[in-house]
């Protein structure tokens, strides 16, 4: 099975890519950061079982993406994975031609039962859309400073040391930021302060 991850930031597509491989262990998993290199990929070996695509790295911005890569591969089912919250973008995807659509605000576990469904040939539900208010993990503006620091991968000290706080403070905080992002160390909550657009 070979699957093909497209998102120019590289932290996310490592921990997508591991996500997949514990899922399918025989998976072959390949990566692109631009449009030109999930081009380049599909033209070397068309056979792909799925795309999981980013709608907003390079090469996308002046084109429709999902629409250009399903007219010219329409046998790759394409998964929009996207960190906007912005109404209809699930609805617009689907009409271009993908078969899916995933939220990187998704909480780990939900994006691992997606995924399984992909991996296993089922379809998913649609994503609901954004209410008024974005459904985002809550921080005060201190968490997010922290996380904030802790995402261009600052220690405890140094966070300590640029905030003014001590290193017992900003471990608590810390500790609550895990938690509010269900993160399981300080490169899941990076990666998910990235795909929130936070950091």
């Amino acid at each position: 099975m070979r699957i093909l991850i497209a998102d120019d930031h590289a932290l996310f597509r490592d921990a997508l890519a591991r996500l997949v491989r514990s899922l399918v262990a025989e998976a072959r998993v390949e990566e692109a950061g631009s449009l030109d290199e999930i081009r380049a990929c599909l033209s070397a070996d068309p056979d792909c079982e799925l795309l999981l695509l980013d709608l907003r790295m390079p090469g996308c911005f002046d084109s429709d993406p999902v629409e250009a890569l399903h007219r010219a591969h329409p046998a790759v089912p394409i998964v929009v994975i996207s960190g906007s919250e912005q109404a209809g973008e699930a609805a617009r995807a689907r009409a271009r031609g993908a078969v899916g659509f995933l939220r990187k605000s998704l909480a780990p576990a939900a994006m691992q039962q997606a995924l399984q469904k992909l991996l296993a040939g089922e379809e998913i539900e649609a994503a609901p859309e954004p209410a008024g208010s974005l459904a985002l993990p809550h921080l005060t503006p201190r968490q997010q400073e922290v996380l904030a620091a802790v995402a261009q991968g600052a220690s405890n000290k140094q966070i300590a040391q640029q905030l003014g706080l001590s290193e017992g403070t900003v471990k608590l905080h810390v500790a609550a930021i895990l938690l509010a992002l269900d993160a399981g160390n300080r490169t899941e909550a990076a990666a998910r302060a990235r795909a929130l657009g936070w950091a």
